[in-house]
């Protein structure tokens, strides 16, 4: 359920006294003031011109004798004199550029933010696609001392540990996790708590296939095969890289290459 927040604004645009009028409550002469107003319609920002309204008052007793908010069909409690003010008051009166823009502004706004988002998405695409293909040139030709922030999954639970390439025997690829993990978080300061230094791996190496040979939807998966008593091999899934395919916006590397 979508809720609108607007407000309709009436902005005082110019003001003059009426000379020689005479207030009909107070009967104060050269005291009736005719302002000039612009209203729209405003959400945060100007949305809809509702055109020039006037308003007549007394600045002695504060009687109203126009008000700017009624209906165009109110009955006319005010002279004849007044009425030829507010005719020339609105058609003298020369609105600066602002003025004349100011309540259709979100219709020039629109177009600029429009314009301004896509830019911003464009930007975003290219990158997202470069890095993407860094990623899968890493992916897809590995290197012994390669370090990826991954997925892991143990006793049906998933969480976030460094997995490291030791060595590559043809198609396979011998690994080691860290000893420690993280929940699941795509946060780099969780993932700093990791590290790679010395004593930080486990000994146990994982035996798994080399991504290039797991095929485009997996290749940056953690697979390794398990032979049962009929000699049949079937695959055990381990973990993925973390973002490998660029589909979020991390502002942290998840592939580690020592240059």
């Amino acid at each position: 359920m979508m809720f609108f927040i607007y407000q309709i604004v009436t902005k005082p645009l110019t003001s003059k006294l009426i000379i020689d009028e005479v207030c009909p409550a107070c009967n104060k002469k050269d005291s009736i003031e005719l302002t000039l107003y612009m209203q729209y319609i405003s959400m945060i920002i100007p949305l809809f011109g509702m055109g020039r309204r006037t308003g007549v008052i007394c600045t002695n007793c504060g009687n109203v004798l126009k008000n700017p908010h009624s209906s165009v069909f109110a009955k006319k409690k005010y002279s004849k004199k007044i009425g030829e003010a507010i005719k020339d008051i609105r058609k003298n009166h020369k609105r600066t550029l602002w003025q004349l823009l100011y309540p259709w502004s979100i219709w020039f706004v629109i177009p600029i933010l429009i314009l301004i988002i896509l830019g911003i998405s464009s930007i975003n695409k290219k990158r997202t696609n470069e890095k993407a293909k860094e990623y899968a040139e890493l992916l897809m030709h590995p290197q012994p001392g390669d370090i990826y922030k991954s997925t892991w999954m143990e006793s049906n639970l998933s969480s976030g540990v460094l997995v490291k390439l030791m060595r590559i025997n043809g198609d396979t690829m011998y690994v080691v996790k860290t000893k420690k993990n993280i929940p699941m978080s795509f946060s780099e300061e969780d993932w700093d708590k990791l590290t790679a230094g010395p004593g930080a791996f486990e000994t146990k190496e994982y035996k798994i296939k080399k991504f290039s040979v797991l095929g485009e939807a997996n290749y940056a998966d953690f697979f390794m095969y398990h032979t049962d008593e009929n000699g049949k091999q079937y695959p055990i899934f381990l973990g993925e890289v973390l973002n490998s395919k660029c589909e979020m916006n991390l502002d942290f590397e998840t592939i580690d290459r020592k240059k």
